[in-house]
């Protein structure tokens, strides 16, 4: 069964909502969403502002085609969101009138790109700031924040540059990925949400456009290697079409898509055209963490997270199984009670082929339990596969070391260390839960 209806759609501005999300491309990044109540308008590139800008230049930004609707034709849009402060994401020509269409409407941009915004036609009254990692409920929606390499994790003192929202209200978890190629840790922040519909730029990236000044996005058969990684259900190919020189042939696209064998459905997407995803309820995300002996680390993060997800599924074990039966080590349990978690109940066991189907994910700690644990997925395995680490570093697969033998300093390191990603991967697994409830009644709440 497909998980993306569509339908013929003649006029953008009469998409309709139901059950679930309904969205329509607006060309490049561009897309109108009508997801949990809300009318949300994401990356819209309407106007002919680039072209005015690089005429008489090699790269002269003209149009391939025209816009599909003009910026003050939508009308009841709630939000705008701005995943980074490019032109054809943060429009001058689009944002001053579509928000004069629309007194009610805010607008949503990275942190870091506050004064641009500005610049841009956003009054400061009607903006609200983000960065990767927090998350706004938008009155019905909860937006999160994932970081984007564009082609690079661009950072400044006040957040990343470059931004990608994950969208969970209605039944449905949306991602735009905002602009981005691949990076470690990326994959692992989108696997909690168990993401239904990805939206991901395809438009790829070479050397002469990057001489240029235009950096590039993914691959298509990259974003269907992520897409794979993720668990997404569905993709929506996007960022083409608008300039000749930054594009991809959609019927180039779709023979390379006959060549690949996604697990998600996977489309180009289209103009006039309505898409729709249904809500889908899922039982609560499970999880397995995974480490050599399972007397160290991997209880420690099972026992962290057992207490921040109640009624979530969690468990741990080993690669070998030297320790099977033992409670953890004496120096684990310590550190973990002096912070209030208590791990004395707990019991190693070494992982099974079956725990690729009974869990969501399974999280290794290092490179030799990430190699393992990928030797024993057997083919077609549900799990997704990630490192524990990736939660607490965006853009570093970062290894969580193994206090074997080592002083009480290094195990309190490594508690902190786990900690701290555990905290990040338990918010994200808790607003995937609330998502099939209704948002929070709290406009603009923020973690």
């Amino acid at each position: 069964m497909s998980v993306i209806e569509a339908e013929p759609l003649s006029k953008v501005e009469s998409l309709e909502a139901g059950e679930g999300a309904t969205l329509a491309w607006l060309g490049q990044a561009g897309f109108l969403i009508r997801q949990g109540g809300l009318n949300i308008v994401i990356d819209a590139y309407l106007s002919n502002s680039l072209a005015e800008k690089y005429r008489g230049t090699r790269f002269a930004h003209e149009r391939m085609a025209p816009a599909p609707v003009d910026p003050a034709a939508l009308r009841n849009v709630d939000w705008l969101l701005c995943t980074h402060g490019h032109t054809d994401h943060m429009d001058p020509g689009t944002i001053p009138a579509l928000l004069a269409a629309n007194p009610q409407a805010k607008v949503l941009a990275p942190r870091a790109e506050k004064a641009r915004a500005i610049d841009r036609g956003v009054p400061e009254a009607r903006l609200l700031l983000i960065d990767a990692g927090e998350r706004v409920d938008l009155g019905g929606v909860i937006v999160t924040a994932t970081p984007a390499a564009h082609e690079d994790l661009r950072r400044t003192a006040d957040g990343y540059l470059f931004l990608g929202y994950v969208l969970s209200g209605g039944g449905v978890t949306l991602w735009h990925s905002g602009d981005t190629i691949p990076f470690p840790g990326l994959a692992e922040w989108l696997m909690p949400f168990r993401v239904d519909l990805a939206l991901l730029p395809v438009n790829g990236r070479d050397a002469l456009r990057a001489a240029n000044g235009v950096p590039g996005n993914l691959t298509l058969e990259e974003a269907v290697a992520l897409a794979d990684e993720i668990g997404t259900r569905a993709v929506i190919g996007h960022h083409f079409g608008l300039f000749d020189f930054n594009t991809l042939d959609p019927e180039e696209g779709e023979q390379r898509l006959a060549a690949l064998t996604p697990q998600a459905e996977v489309r180009m997407a289209e103009m006039s055209t309505a898409y729709r995803v249904a809500p889908v309820e899922r039982p609560p995300l499970s999880v397995l963490i995974v480490c050599r002996g399972n007397i160290c680390r991997s209880p420690t993060a099972d026992g962290i997270l057992r207490a921040a997800l109640p009624g979530h599924r969690i468990d741990s074990a080993a690669i070998m199984d030297w320790n099977v039966g033992r409670p953890p080590h004496g120096e684990t349990m310590a550190v973990a009670a002096a912070r209030g978690v208590a791990l004395d109940k707990l019991v190693a066991r070494q992982i099974r082929k079956t725990d690729f189907e009974e869990f969501d994910l399974i999280l290794g700690m290092d490179d030799h339990n990430m190699e393992a644990i990928r030797a024993l997925r057997p083919e077609g395995g549900h799990a997704r596969i990630g490192r524990l680490g990736a939660y607490a570093a965006p853009g570093a697969e970062t290894s969580i070391i193994d206090p074997w033998g080592q002083s009480r300093e290094a195990f309190e390191a490594v508690y902190d260390q786990i900690s701290a990603a555990c905290e990040r991967l338990s918010q994200f697994a808790r607003t995937a839960q609330r998502n099939d409830r209704q948002g929070s009644e709290d406009h603009g709440f923020r973690t």
